[in-house]
């Protein structure tokens, strides 16, 4: 079915990464969930170095994760046929 500016439905495969994505965030939400009892119970004891390093990575990658979202936000809302106007109210003079 042809859509009103003329360009087709044309859907393409899901590749690699969408198979293996879901498959990395399941990891990283079960080592989330695990990581912080492991620790309490003293199950994993590591030098406190390697804990600061491992929190400092996590923070650099959801910062990175964060960052990356808001520009491909901003990226989509340049490159719409008819992007929002301001999102300042008017006010009567």
């Amino acid at each position: 079915m042809d859509r009103a500016d003329g360009t087709g439905d044309e859907l393409e495969a899901p590749g690699l990464a969408a198979a293996v994505a879901p498959i990395g965030v399941v990891t990283a939400a079960l080592f989330l969930a695990v990581l912080p009892a492991a620790i309490a119970l003293r199950v994993l004891s590591l030098p406190v170095g390697l804990y600061e390093a491992g929190l400092g990575f996590l923070g650099v990658a959801v910062g990175g994760v964060k960052l990356i979202a808001m520009a491909w936000a901003v990226g989509g809302r340049l490159s719409a046929a008819h992007p929002a106007g301001p999102a300042i109210a008017a006010t009567p003079d």
